[in-house]
């Protein structure tokens, strides 16, 4: 799943949703590395993920986490991408507030990127 994917010659991928839109960002690594690189994307050592079905994770800071990283600030407001994407899965997590990101499945224990076909039919899924 990691790697070069799909015409295009795109590596994986992790999709940021913040601020009503969607931003896609280059994924290196699977695994605990993974973890590391959506921390500092969502900018808070305290996330969380949910399985949404069989092909993706939601990630999300906790309540109060930290002010480093691509955010300085958290939103206080719903994030509605994040949210909609969790309601259509029949994911019931607490309403996620500020940035969060999808990633691709849990395989073995193990959270993989999305591969760069997956993050473009995700990423205009959500536009639409």
């Amino acid at each position: 799943m990691t790697g070069e994917s799909g015409e295009s010659g795109r590596g994986a991928e992790l999709l940021l949703l913040a601020d009503g839109a969607v931003q896609r960002h280059s994924a290196e690594s699977y695994g605990m590395d993974m973890v590391q690189e959506v921390a500092r994307l969502l900018g808070s050592p305290n996330i969380r993920s949910t399985v949404l079905g069989e092909n993706l994770t939601l990630w999300h800071a906790e309540a109060g986490g930290g002010s480093r990283g691509f955010f300085r600030r958290r939103s206080p407001e719903a994030n509605a991408l994040a949210n909609r994407l969790a309601s259509e899965h029949g994911s019931s997590i607490p309403v996620v507030a500020g940035p969060a990101v999808v990633s691709g499945p849990m395989l073995y224990g193990s959270p993989y990127p999305l591969d760069a076909a997956e993050a473009d039919a995700l990423a205009a899924y959500l536009a639409a």
